[in-house]
């Protein structure tokens, strides 16, 4: 019997299969040690150093991605308290400390609020990830824009 465990909803043994097809395909394109080279640049630029300038590029891609995927008006992104804005604005508080590894407090001062808000929204994401069925609209689009903000990063 096949061993299989789920993420976010996905069955992991169909991601490392795509995964092992890619990876494979890397490697007949441009060889095995530029693969790798190519695999340890993703990895080293898997998180912002809170030193350098990429920071705020990344606090803008995620705002505008998560207004567009959410289909949110941006002129209230911030200030609206509706599920809608209040969801747009946890998962990219969650990205945001997830990439670029800065404090809750600095996280906070970055989007102009509490580091308690910061928290409690990180904590309501973990939550939400441990059980995407019961929240599948919120985890699709979170999933979405973090496969947005990984391309993001991987280009910069």
């Amino acid at each position: 019997m096949e061993e299989t465990s789920t993420i976010h909803g996905k069955t992991m043994r169909s991601d490392y299969e795509d995964l092992q097809y890619h990876i494979d395909m890397v490697v007949g394109k441009i060889g095995l040690q530029k693969t790798v080279v190519l695999l340890r640049s993703f990895v080293e630029k898997a998180q912002f150093e809170p030193v350098k300038n990429n920071a705020p590029l990344l606090l803008t891609f995620l705002t505008n991605e998560a207004i567009a995927l959410f289909d949110l008006k941006e002129e209230d992104f911030h200030t609206n308290t509706t599920n809608e804005y209040r969801e747009a604005r946890m998962a990219c508080y969650h990205l945001y400390h997830k990439y670029t590894s800065y404090s809750y407090a600095k996280v906070a001062q970055v989007f102009g609020t509490g580091k308690r808000n910061i928290i409690y929204y990180k904590q309501k994401v973990d939550e939400r990830l441990t059980i995407p069925h019961y929240y599948k609209p919120f985890i699709q689009l979170y999933d979405q824009l973090e496969e947005r903000s990984i391309q993001f990063i991987s280009k910069l």
